[in-house]
């Protein structure tokens, strides 16, 4: 059995066994973090040995691929071929109906939108962290201009030390978090309580 990739268009590459086409895997780059190619694999098999190597010396980049973790066989195709997981990423929907303890946290946090004098500074924070939390990952390559433009919200919470500066800081859309970032892991715990008080019995103000 002989596994072939022919190289179809400048994304798209063909996997045949002889003679039988077995499907294709399309390649992708992704702006935020260029250091590597993207894979989409869509295959009605998963040969045992598959020669990535030669996908690799056309694009001369690291390979990646995002899949959901149910797809085990793809998994166990892609780990068996060489890959690692470098990640797992998890979209948990919670409500205060799953609180198992109180929160008890009374830092004191602050409000903030796209229009507050301390946004970019909550900005800023997020790309240092996002920047360092993923560098041994897929490092960011997006400059601060186009990060700061894309990726975060328009609203969150921060808090401040004593120094005044911001040490917490975390974004949300629609109610929900989007990103949270931290330069003092020791508090962290009691900003996450302190926003989901706010996040879960928000103040109402009566005009």
């Amino acid at each position: 059995m002989t596994i072939t990739v022919y190289k179809i268009d400048h994304e798209t590459y063909q996997v045949r066994k002889d003679n039988e086409l077995l499907g294709t895997i399309k390649t992708y780059r992704n702006l935020y973090h260029d250091t590597c190619i993207y894979l989409k694999i869509k295959l009605k098999v998963y040969p045992a040995n598959f020669p990535f190597d030669a996908i690799l010396q056309q694009e001369s980049k690291p390979l990646e691929l995002l899949t959901d973790s149910k797809n085990k066989n793809l998994i166990e195709f892609l780990i068996h071929n060489g890959f690692q997981c470098k990640r797992h990423c998890f979209t948990p929907t919670v409500s205060k109906n799953y609180l198992k303890h109180s929160l008890t946290s009374d830092l004191t946090i602050q409000p903030f939108t796209q229009v507050d004098p301390k946004y970019l500074e909550c900005c800023d924070l997020l790309y240092r962290y996002y920047k360092k939390t993923h560098a041994t990952v897929a490092p960011l390559t997006a400059n601060y201009a186009t990060f700061i433009d894309e990726v975060p919200t328009k609203t969150g919470f921060y808090n401040l030390n004593q120094k005044n500066e911001i040490e917490n800081v975390v974004f949300t859309e629609n109610n929900e978090i989007a990103y949270i970032c931290s330069i003092n892991h020791k508090n962290c715990e009691a900003f996450i309580q302190a926003t989901l008080r706010k996040i879960f019995w928000p103040i109402v103000k009566l005009s």
